[in-house]
C-alpha cells in the first residue's frame, strides 16, 4: 500500500515540477501551477437536503462547512479561483461568520440575501469593515457596488425554493472590476505532495454536526486523495455526478454562541486562537489556528508552533464548535 502511495506522489511531483519549469505561477488557493490571475470568488452555498447535490462545488479550491442553526444544520462557503464554473447551485444567504471567512481571501463575495436583524446585520458588518466587492442576488445592501449583479441569479424550476437559486458565476466574475481587488489566502502549500513525517495514520473519520449533516472523509491511497462522503453516501457534484475529492482537511475548532439567543444567528469566534486537527496524506496532525483581526489572515500551526504547509490541491475546512468531537472510523 505504501508503495502505491509513493508512486502516486512521485508522479504528482514530476507533473508539478514540469509545469513550474515551463514558467507558470502557483495558485494561492491550491498551490498548483496556474497561469491565470488570482481573482477569487467566495460563494455561499446551501446545504439543506433540497439543495443537494450542489452544482459546481467540485470546482471549488477550498470549501468551508459551518453550523448555521443551533442544532447542527450547516452551510458551505466555497472559494473559487483556479476554475470558475459557468453556474453554481444553490446560492443562499450570508451571516457575519461568512464575512469573516470571505475576508481571509477577499475577491468577490457572492450570496443571495443576508441576515438583517439589528444585532447581527451582515450588511452593516460588511460595510463597517470597508469591504465593497459584493454580488448579492437580493441587493439589500444600502451600499451597492455592483447593482446589476442581481440579474445574474435565477431559480431552477426543477427544485423547490429556497433551495434552487442558481448563480451565473462566470458572468458574475466578468462583472467585477478586478483592478480594484487584491486577493489573498490563509493557506501555505508544500512544493510537492508530501506525507507528513509525524502524526498518526487515520484513514476514515467523520464530523458529527447532527443527523442528516454528517460529512466523512476516506483516505484513498491509490489516488493520494481523500474521498468525501455525506451521510454515508458519496458526496457528488450535482452538475457532473463526480465524487468530490480533496487533498487536505482542516477541522477548525471554535467557540459558538448565538446573537440574542436566536438559534438561526450564529456568533462564531473566528479571531483569537483555538485548536485544529489536520488530515494530510493519510496522517492526522494536531495544532492550532490563530487570527488577530479581520485585517489579518488566519494562520495554521502544528503543535510545535511551526506554520502548517498543506499539500497542493483542494482543501475542506470543517468549522466545529468546541463541544463536538471528530469521530474516528479507522
Amino acid at each position: 500500500m505504501k508503495k502505491i502511495v509513493s508512486i502516486a506522489l512521485v508522479l504528482l511531483m514530476v507533473l508539478a515540477s514540469a509545469a513550474i519549469a515551463e514558467g507558470t505561477g502557483l495558485s494561492i488557493t491550491t498551490g498548483l501551477p496556474s497561469d491565470k490571475p488570482q481573482n477569487i470568488m467566495v460563494v455561499q452555498l446551501d446545504n439543506e437536503p433540497g439543495a443537494r447535490p450542489q452544482k459546481g462545488i467540485a470546482s471549488a479550491d477550498v470549501v468551508y462547512e459551518a453550523e448555521l442553526y443551533n442544532g447542527g444544520y450547516t452551510r458551505y462557503t466555497a472559494v473559487f479561483n483556479d476554475e470558475i464554473p459557468n453556474e453554481v447551485e444553490a446560492v443562499r444567504s450570508a451571516r457575519i461568520l461568512h464575512v469573516d471567512i470571505y475576508s481571509d481571501y477577499m475577491g468577490a463575495f457572492v450570496h443571495f440575501g443576508a441576515r438583517v436583524e439589528p444585532d447581527s446585520n451582515m450588511y452593516d458588518y460588511f460595510n463597517a469593515n470597508g469591504l465593497t466587492v459584493e454580488l448579492d442576488g437580493n441587493n439589500h445592501n444600502p451600499i451597492v457596488t455592483y447593482p446589476g449583479a442581481s440579474a445574474l441569479f435565477y431559480r431552477d424550476n426543477t427544485r423547490k425554493a429556497p433551495n434552487n437559486v442558481i448563480g451565473k458565476l462566470q458572468e458574475l466574475y466578468n462583472v467585477v472590476d478586478w483592478s480594484t481587488v487584491t486577493c489573498k489566502s490563509p493557506l501555505k502549500f508544500n512544493e510537492y505532495p508530501t506525507i507528513p513525517a509525524e502524526g498518526e495514520d487515520v484513514n476514515n473519520f467523520q464530523i458529527p454536526y447532527r443527523d442528516g449533516y454528517t460529512p466523512s472523509f476516506q483516505w484513498d491511497a491509490a489516488s493520494g486523495k481523500y474521498l468525501r462522503f455525506y451521510n454515508g453516501n458519496p458526496f457528488v457534484d450535482g452538475a457532473t455526478g463526480e465524487q468530490v475529492t480533496c487533498d487536505n482537511i482542516i477541522v477548525q475548532h471554535t467557540e459558538y454562541a448565538w446573537y440574542g439567543g436566536k438559534s438561526e444567528a450564529p456568533c462564531v469566534t473566528m479571531y483569537g486562537s483555538n485548536s485544529c486537527d489536520y488530515f494530510i496524506g493519510g496522517k492526522h496532525i494536531t495544532g492550532y489556528w490563530q487570527r488577530d483581526s479581520i485585517a489579518n489572515n488566519t494562520v495554521y500551526f502544528d503543535a510545535n508552533g511551526n506554520e502548517m504547509h498543506f499539500n497542493p490541491g483542494h482543501t475542506y475546512v470543517e468549522i466545529l464548535k468546541l463541544e463536538k468531537s471528530i469521530e474516528y472510523l479507522g
